[in-house]
């Protein structure tokens, strides 16, 4: 069976308001256009639920789980389900980051980074469809090797975006591709890799709308706001710190 449809801001506080905390879930897959129900339960999939994001982005949910070892074994049913972009939300993390780390606008001025948010979370930027670290990309990488240098109990989310130009299929795998660089690049600057845990989103959670609607359905693009899209954000959590 099929869930009920829900708006994204209801299944939000569902999800997050439970008597046991739900703090991942499992995205089957987002699409551009809503997916008949025949494309899950020919794959054996009969329970989903689907969101529309502020975007319009179709959103489709195989449930909630209060530990991320549920959610990888989840994670783990769905691509062998034949699901190859399912992936798993952390939902504290995406309500940290809706908060700080990216720039935004308000009352039409752009808000950059926090200071005091500068050294848990950073941001690098890059150029369209290229994975390629600029200049200040690898200053912010050397920082941040330096930093879990320092502190062993260090660990470094990198997360991984695009804009909104594009296959959004092919935009997961850019998305990848700039945070295994980036992951690359702390390599050979000594930082193993199992303190370091990719998580890829590709088009999804933009910090500023890649277009502007102007009226009959008619986007203009907005390349100035795209830009800050294609990043990929760097996490250091402290493990001490729960």
């Amino acid at each position: 069976m099929r869930y009920n449809y829900l708006p994204v801001f209801l299944l939000s506080f569902l999800l997050q308001n439970q008597s046991v905390a739900q703090n991942f879930r499992v995205q089957i897959g987002a699409f551009e256009a809503p997916v008949p129900a025949s494309y899950f339960t020919e794959r054996g999939q009969e329970t989903y639920v689907e969101t529309v994001d502020q975007l319009g982005m179709h959103r489709y949910f195989a449930g909630s789980y209060a530990t991320r070892i549920e959610a990888e074994a989840v994670l783990t049913e769905m691509v062998a389900k034949g699901f190859p972009f399912a992936a798993i939300v952390d939902v504290e993390e995406q309500r940290i980051l809706r908060g700080v780390g990216c720039p935004y606008f308000r009352n039409g001025i752009l808000f950059l980074q926090e200071p005091q948010q500068e050294t848990t979370v950073r941001n690098l930027y890059f150029e369209f469809g290229l994975s390629k670290l600029s200049p200040e990309s690898i200053a912010e990488l050397n920082s941040v090797a330096a930093k879990l240098q320092q502190n062993g109990f260090l660990r470094l989310k990198i997360l991984g975006y695009t804009d909104g130009v594009g296959d959004p299929q092919a935009n997961v795998e850019l998305a990848a591709s700039r945070a295994r660089e980036s992951r690359n690049y702390l390599i050979n600057k000594g930082i193993r890799a199992d303190r370091m845990f990719i998580s890829v989103f590709g088009e999804a959670d933009p910090v500023l709308p890649n277009g502007e609607e102007v009226g009959n359905g008619k986007i203009v693009d907005l390349p100035e706001n795209r830009k800050w899209n294609r990043r990929v954000v760097l996490v250091l959590v402290d493990e001490k710190v729960k």
